[in-house]
């Protein structure tokens, strides 16, 4: 914004700019053309750049009133998270019958209407796996649920979540589903040549098997979760009655499912994801409330709260750095045994590149010389993220990242390095900025890449593609404007506002001090007590044998001696300078004895 129409908009007063739908629960950039701050009644606020900053609602928060100066608004939240209904179309499964299970999913909003801008929801199974889940109309799908090969009865717990966007904690919905697993197994037994046999299992009978010439017999019997024993009823040929309690002796189940979202987050110690979970009784029934507990490394994550039902939810938080591994969250239910555990994963990625580091192995560097090198580039919080690299095909400077050749002539070389994310194509962020007559949408990985080749949307309805530098342009004045993509990221932009930059790349030009070559190079240090040299010759081969004269002002040295390519001497005592110089040549080397 030019002076003069800068000093109109403070003469008029502040202007509070939103974006034209409710706010994120997580979060939205609101703008401030004045140069009073944002304040904020009902939410935190957060500076991001110049009369831009961040608003998050209050937990639970339907309003929130936003003030600048004398201006004040009241911008609504989006609803709470809606509800994925889940339906068992199979009555009563049994493994070892039902190979396959039909289920029914909907969508549904906080007011109980159907979703049909839903995104297909992420289902998490304690046990068994969901296949095939396919759209049948809008905010439904249907799916298939294979139970696990086991033949033993089981409680499958079914979590269902529909992410808000790609890095938003609070879902568009969630549900869940508890599916008893009764098994259906031949009981074997003996007893007396014609017995007749009932077992009774969870107040159902079944048989009578008679059993034969050797007493032997086998009683197809279907048993529910959660029963342990059963009763068997026998009656001998002359009519005794005898009944025995039975341990089916079945192993502990898992009886916990959780899932996280977003399964991908920035290792910055700010971004966050929602952890749910839902346990079961052993007969298949809601556990509310449930004592769970959780660890996580790295990272922290807070304790369970009862959402709705059997539903619990707790906020992870990521590391400052680490990008580049899992953060593991581990779930345990003491109550239900040692088998209901669950571990959900959160991928950590690292940042936009901030610092290009390179290190010679000495320097001065002698003119034509080929040194070893060390460069990186890392991110704000010093996790690397590659090597840089020189101009391509250069024949001086840094040729490769651990290799420089130095000059023939100068007594600095100027050696440029460059970096830069290499594209990707899964869109986790937009951001929007007024450039010229165009609007520029800047669509970003979770790990800062550029996101290429994806279909963006602006408020007019232009449609346009994103580049291989994740930018998408479209032209026009207004003061203001959208843009959309896939997955529910978002972004609005106002003229003379604009966003911090979403770098990618990264350019340094590296100083590096030159001098006349020599026929060898001394390199001395003051290690655990002692003086401590090599000599090199002109290639940066160690010569081990070389004789060297030791110099010193004001410190006593013990005698020299030989110590791997190099040689040592000890510091008896005092404090000064030692040059440590090469006897053929007399190229030195001076340290200080502190």
């Amino acid at each position: 914004m030019t002076g003069p129409l800068l000093a109109l908009a403070l003469a008029a007063g502040p202007e509070l700019l939103l974006p034209p739908w409710p706010l994120s629960p997580d979060g939205d950039l609101v703008a401030v053309r004045s140069a009073a701050a944002l304040a904020a009644d009902g939410a935190a606020v957060e500076p991001v750049a110049a009369g831009l900053y961040r608003v998050v609602p209050a937990p639970g928060a339907a309003r929130v009133t936003l003030r600048a100066g004398g201006a004040e608004i009241s911008a609504p939240v989006e609803p709470p998270p809606g509800v994925v209904e889940i339906e068992v179309r199979t009555h009563a499964p049994v493994k070892g019958r039902d190979l396959a299970v039909e289920i029914e999913l909907a969508v549904r909003r906080a007011g109980g209407e159907p979703d049909a801008e839903a995104a297909p929801p992420s289902i998490a199974v304690s046990s068994g796996r969901l296949r095939d889940l396919a759209p049948t109309g809008p905010g439904r799908y249907h799916a298939v649920y294979e139970p696990a090969p086991t033949r033993h009865p089981e409680v499958a717990v079914l979590l269902a979540l529909v992410p808000r966007c790609p890095l938003c904690p609070t879902p568009r919905a969630v549900g869940h589903a508890i599916v008893p697993l009764s098994a259906a197994i031949d009981l074997p037994g003996h007893s007396e040549p014609g017995t007749r046999t009932t077992v009774t299992v969870a107040g159902r009978a079944f048989g009578p098997a008679v059993a034969d010439a050797r007493g032997r017999f086998s009683i197809p019997i279907v048993v529910p979760p959660g029963a342990r024993f059963g009763a068997a009823t026998s009656v001998d040929r002359s009519g005794n009655r005898r009944t025995t309690e039975i341990d089916l002796q079945l192993p502990e189940v898992d009886r916990l499912a959780c899932t996280a979202w977003p399964r991908t987050l920035p290792a910055d110690g700010r971004a966050e994801a929602s952890v749910w979970c839902v346990a079961s009784t052993p007969a298949g029934a809601p556990a509310e409330g449930a004592q769970l507990a959780l660890g996580v490394s790295p990272g922290e994550v807070g304790p369970l709260a009862r959402v709705r039902g059997p539903l619990q939810r707790a906020q992870y938080r990521a590391p400052a750095g680490g990008g580049g591994a899992d953060a593991v969250v581990r779930a345990t239910y003491p109550e239900g045994g040692a088998a209901s555990r669950d571990e959900v994963r959160i991928a950590l990625v690292s940042g936009a590149p901030a610092e290009i580091v390179a290190r010679l192995a000495h320097e001065p560097v002698p003119r034509g010389a080929t040194v070893p090198a060390e460069t990186a580039v890392r991110d704000a919080r010093g996790d690397l993220l590659g090597r840089p690299a020189g101009p391509s095909g250069a024949k001086e400077g840094f040729v490769a990242p651990d290799k420089f050749v130095a000059a023939t002539a100068g007594a600095v070389q100027h050696a440029p390095l460059a970096f830069a994310l290499p594209a990707g194509t899964e869109l986790a962020s937009l951001a929007l900025r007024r450039e010229g007559r165009s609007w520029v949408a800047e669509a970003r990985t979770a790990d800062g890449r550029p996101a290429a080749g994806v279909r963006l949307r602006f408020g007019g309805g232009a449609e346009a593609t994103t580049d291989a530098r994740g930018e998408a342009r479209e032209n026009g004045t207004a003061d203001r404007e959208t843009v959309v993509g896939p997955g529910g990221v978002r972004a609005a932009g106002w003229a003379g506002i604009a966003p911090p930059g979403a770098r990618f790349e990264l350019a340094r030009t590296v100083e590096v001090a030159l001098r006349p070559p020599s026929p060898v190079d001394v390199f001395a240090s003051v290690e655990a007590g002692a003086i401590r040299w090599r000599v090199e010759d002109s290639g940066g081969r160690p010569l081990a044998e070389r004789r060297v004269t030791l110099r010193a002002e004001g410190v006593e040295l013990g005698p020299a001696e030989r110590d791997g390519d190099g040689g040592r001497a000890a510091i008896r005592r005092g404090r000064g300078l030692v040059a440590v110089e090469d006897a053929e040549t007399g190229v030195a080397a001076v340290v200080e004895v502190p």
